[in-house]
């Protein structure tokens, strides 16, 4: 069967595509059967940062729509009170180093949260469509 040649334009395409994605990771030195048999006793890889989960609700959630979610006191809010948008300060990122706590995730929302039952996600269903 013929190699099939790319044009100029995709090539030119497919320089500009690749140039968008990050950096991949470095390859291991192990081999496919080391990897598969869980012979890797320790890594290289940073571990994620402890991980504190908040357990109070800030005073100013209380009269919101969020009152019920407790949120980690040091995120900065950006839209004041609702609806609750707001992200970590550097300091506390860059101390975390190059992994984010889940109480650091930057929050965009554009109305409340919505309450969810545990249980019932395994039952959920979504569509994609467009």
């Amino acid at each position: 069967m013929a190699a099939v040649q790319a044009t100029e334009e995709e090539r030119v395409h497919l320089r500009r595509v690749s140039a968008d994605f990050p950096p991949t990771p470095p390859d291991s030195d192990l081999s496919d059967s080391e990897k598969s048999n869980g012979k890797v006793e320790s890594t290289d890889f940073a571990l994620p940062p402890p991980s504190h989960p908040p357990t109070e609700i800030n005073p100013l959630d209380h009269k919101t729509p969020d009152g019920w979610l407790p949120r980690d006191p040091r995120l900065i809010r950006l839209t004041g009170a609702h609806p609750f948008n707001c992200e970590a300060p550097l300091t506390d990122l860059y101390n975390e180093g190059w992994l984010t706590s889940p109480e650091l995730f930057y929050v965009r929302n554009h109305g409340p949260v919505p309450q969810v039952n545990d249980a019932d996600i395994p039952d959920w269903e979504f569509t994609v469509e467009g």
